[in-house]
């Protein structure tokens, strides 16, 4: 059988890889935890299944993440605070940390009433320019039920919010925590790949997340903060790898951590392919991978949107639930891409400086081997 070459490949994917951004590994605030501590006052009244009080599972929920990063400070008191600003509906900006249940967020029942999507927790979160200054976790009262029978579900929910509250969005990949629906009772949470990496780019350094991307440069050869984070996985993100079975079926995940000084600036962001020979095609904003002919005015892939220090899209596979569909997983086989490799490259642009990029030095590397 005729095997495809790899620009017919690209030109034949043109379909589905289609752009689209995903609320993933996305930090949503520029700034982290004020002095990277945290104090959260927690009423939760009542046991788990296993007998484990709901403030007990909390504070191993505060674990989950100090565990992983020796650099943050959560703690709880056992003690009930007001959670809301008395006098304006839905908010709860009184520069009080808690976690608490409600059938209601500050009088807001939206998020907790029968119909459309009904959440088990609701995280607000309020910052300045020197960090975020509070967070208030409320968990529904509704779900109390579940919370007290299922095992591990009150565990995960909580971890989940509670990394809300450090300034993580949800995740697109399928075995973060920050994903915003969980497949809960089947054991305790677990920080994936994707969340550590969250973890180190807040809270750490960009050398301790293993997907980092190499440096990050600029084509004005002038220093960057800027940092480029993804991989390939066939296993919803538990583990990422650059050489596949042809009958793998491949998920591509990327994220753009800008530098700090580009936080509120808008722009694009960007993905180059690049064959083994040297060719090179650029995804454009109809959805539609198209060869790149002036590598120095790169097509748009998406916005790149103000006010987050990180930014994920999904560059194939399933995509965020709420947001767009599966545009399906890369599988070598079905293109014949047996002995063949492609590479990702990730990008930004600001509006305010055309023509200049902020990349990462090393691609998402997609190779097969021989059959």
């Amino acid at each position: 059988m005729l095997k495809l070459s790899i620009p017919s490949l690209l030109l034949s994917l043109a379909a589905v890889l289609a752009p689209g951004q995903a609320l993933g590994f996305e930090l949503s605030y520029l700034v982290g935890l004020r002095g990277n501590k945290h104090t959260y006052y927690a009423h939760l009244p009542g046991n788990l299944p296993d007998g484990v009080s709901f403030f007990e599972s909390f504070v191993r929920s505060l674990h989950v993440w100090m565990d992983a990063s020796g650099n943050i400070s959560l703690n709880a008191i056992e003690e009930e605070r007001e959670v809301c600003q008395t006098n304006f509906r839905g908010s709860s900006q009184n520069k009080v940390n808690t976690a608490s249940f409600s059938t209601t967020f500050c009088g807001d029942d939206s998020y907790f009433s029968s119909g459309g999507t009904v959440a088990d927790a609701v995280t607000q979160t309020s910052w300045d320019p020197g960090g975020i200054v509070e967070s208030d976790i409320v968990f529904n009262e509704h779900s109390r039920s579940r919370f007290e029978s299922v095992a591990h579900h009150f565990h995960h929910v909580a971890t989940h919010e509670i990394g809300h509250t450090l300034g993580f969005g949800h995740s697109a990949v399928r075995s973060a925590i920050m994903q915003a629906r969980l497949n809960y009772g089947r054991r305790d949470p677990v920080l994936s790949i994707d969340d550590r990496c969250a973890l180190a780019m807040r809270y750490g350094s960009p050398g301790e997340c293993p997907i980092l991307l190499g440096e990050g440069l600029s084509t004005d050869s002038l220093p960057t903060e800027a940092r480029f984070v993804g991989g390939a996985t066939t296993n919803g993100g538990r583990t990422f790898e650059n050489h596949f079975k042809p009958s793998d079926r491949i998920t591509v995940y990327g994220t753009v951590v800008k530098d700090r000084t580009h936080g509120h600036r808008p722009g694009d962001l960007h993905v180059v392919v690049a064959t083994d020979n040297g060719i090179l095609f650029a995804r454009h904003a109809d959805g539609n991978f198209h060869p790149l002919e002036d590598a120095s005015d790169i097509p748009s892939a998406g916005a790149l949107k103000p006010g987050l220090y990180a930014q994920d899209l999904v560059i194939m596979g399933t995509r965020h639930y709420d947001r767009e569909p599966s545009v399906g997983p890369l599988i070598g086989s079905v293109y014949q891409l047996q002995g063949q490799a492609i590479s990702f490259y990730l990008a930004y642009s600001l509006d305010e400086r055309p023509g200049v990029y902020y990349f990462g030095s090393e691609p998402i590397r997609v190779s097969w081997s021989e059959e």
